[in-house]
């Protein structure tokens, strides 16, 4: 995944920012031939990413600073005469704009929208002054897209007690959402996550009580489908409040509901 698809890169009337898409053969040395050639040519890379389309191909996407007087319809078909290279894509942003070369944005195996912070805490806001239960529905919408990454991250990669936890912190880095500390025992599903620079919380603002519910549900789902149990996550301490981090606490749900059921609080603002 990557995080910066989207940037302004600046307005420099002596160049122009192309992107390309390159599927090529993933051969020995195939892909630092393609790079090797974007610099003899003077295409400055700004940043790429690659995706491995299936055993054989793999995709570079690469957004390049190129001269003004050069066509970049000529330039993708000198970069797909090359021999390793069999598709090329390219496109250009007239106002120093970079975002996907893909579009829908794919993440974690759905569709993806880039948003502000500031957007989605205007959305947590409203929902806390105005929704009766407004905690207890945010915990649940975050329920809901824990379940949906665990299940995702299943399906890739052998997910166990050694990576479980590294792939959610990796995961909330990636997207900007934070910086996870996590400690959860195994066994005993008994821990606590804390987070540094929540997007939450830095952007609610000053608050009475702690702001994080959805992410409180996003852990707790996410365990819930890991652990095959439910799993039950209250955030104690909040940034918002004037802590310097805030802090989830993990435990066992009590048994004899639905996980759903345990997430809702019930507190109304």
């Amino acid at each position: 995944m990557v995080r910066d698809l989207f940037m302004f890169a600046g307005f420099n009337e002596s160049s122009q920012i192309v992107w390309f898409k390159i599927i090529y053969s993933k051969e020995p040395g195939s892909l630092s031939l393609i790079t090797d050639f974007l610099e003899k040519e003077n295409a400055f890379v700004m940043f790429g990413h690659l995706d491995n389309i299936t055993q054989n191909t793999g995709e570079y996407s690469v957004f390049t600073e190129l001269d003004k007087n050069v066509n970049p319809e000529e330039f993708a078909q000198k970069i797909k005469e090359l021999d390793v290279v069999s598709e090329v894509e390219y496109g250009i942003s007239n106002y120093g704009l970079v975002y996907s070369v893909d579009f829908p944005l794919n993440v974690l195996g759905v569709r993806g929208v880039m948003a502000r912070a500031l957007t989605l805490v205007d959305i947590i806001k409203t929902l806390n002054q105005n929704a009766p239960h407004a905690e207890g529905l945010l915990t649940l919408s975050g329920l809901k897209g824990g379940i949906h990454a665990a299940k995702y991250f299943k399906s890739i990669l052998n997910l166990d007690d050694s990576n479980f936890a590294s792939m959610l912190a990796e995961l909330y880095r990636a997207v900007g959402w934070g910086i996870l500390e996590i400690e959860c025992d195994p066994k005993t599903c008994e821990g606590k996550i804390i987070v540094k620079d929540s997007f939450i919380a830095d952007v609610y603002g000053g608050s009475d009580q702690p702001v994080c519910a959805f992410m409180s549900g996003y852990f707790a789902g996410y365990l819930t489908e890991y652990f095959g149990k439910n799993i039950s996550v209250r955030e104690v301490s909040c940034k918002a409040t004037g802590k310097k981090v805030c802090e989830h606490i993990i435990s066992p749900a009590p048994s004899g509901g639905t996980s759903q059921e345990y997430q809702l609080r019930g507190d109304t603002r």
